[in-house]
């Protein structure tokens, strides 16, 4: 049989001469390509098969571990915030235990106070006398009756923890102390007791005097005392 023959002008006369003859393209494929470019498919192939798969694995396993992650996150949260707000409220019992404990306290010191009225008062009055809330009442009435005092006055005046009468040791002059009484003695203490000392004197018609008694002073409360007069024990 004669071989075939094809004159080769132009690039058509190639294409049609591979068309015709399929089996030249490997021939001509290992001609124009290096090795290294043949081998390209094999590898890319080998990669998907011994790295890219194994990865992907990976990556997979990398994302449901993630989404374990956020959900196990999600919960810590609202742990978190269950937590906050348990310790928000023990913030609020303590805080109300506290105030529990120095109101308790405060009226602890308030009966020792009174009860022991002649060992406070005795440096600056004879005869010392606590005067009960009963008559306490019936003389701010009465001076509110008569117009001496204003029924609010007389509504903060019975607000006082502890009025005493006596002889002032210096001139034997009937005085009433108006005292405050408190574990740890402040400004707004010394205010008070100078405000209803002077609802209490006039109700009275006798000298008042202002005292503070505290088992501890502020400075603040030091400092205010000294130009309204008031004692601090």
């Amino acid at each position: 049989m004669r071989k075939e023959e094809y004159k080769i002008k132009t690039f058509e006369d190639i294409i049609r001469a591979l068309r015709d003859h399929p089996e030249w393209l490997e021939e001509l494929r290992r001609i124009i390509l290096t090795e290294e470019l043949l081998r390209l498919p094999q590898r890319f192939e080998r990669f998907l098969q011994e790295e890219f798969r194994p990865l992907r694995e990976k990556v997979d396993t990398m994302e449901r571990d993630v989404t374990t992650l956020k959900e196990d996150v999600k919960v810590l949260k609202e742990d978190v915030k269950v937590l906050k707000e348990d310790v928000a409220k023990l913030k609020e019992d303590v805080k109300r235990l506290k105030d529990d404990v120095a109101a308790l306290k405060g009226s602890d010191f308030e009966r020792e106070v009174r009860e022991r009225a002649p060992s406070y008062f005795g440096r600056l009055i004879r005869r010392c006398r606590v005067v009960l809330p009963e008559r306490l009442a019936d003389v701010l009435e009465e001076a509110v009756d008569k117009g001496v005092i204003s029924d609010e006055e007389m509504e903060d005046a019975l607000n006082v923890d502890l009025v005493v009468e006596g002889i002032l040791k210096s001139n034997k002059e009937g005085v009433v102390l108006v005292c405050e009484v408190s574990s740890t003695a402040d400004v707004t203490d010394v205010e008070k007791a100078n405000k209803r000392a002077g609802i209490i004197g006039k109700a009275f018609n006798k000298k008042s005097i202002p005292i503070v008694v505290g088992k501890e002073v502020t400075k603040g409360a030091k400092e205010k005392s000294e130009p309204l007069g008031v004692i601090l024990i």
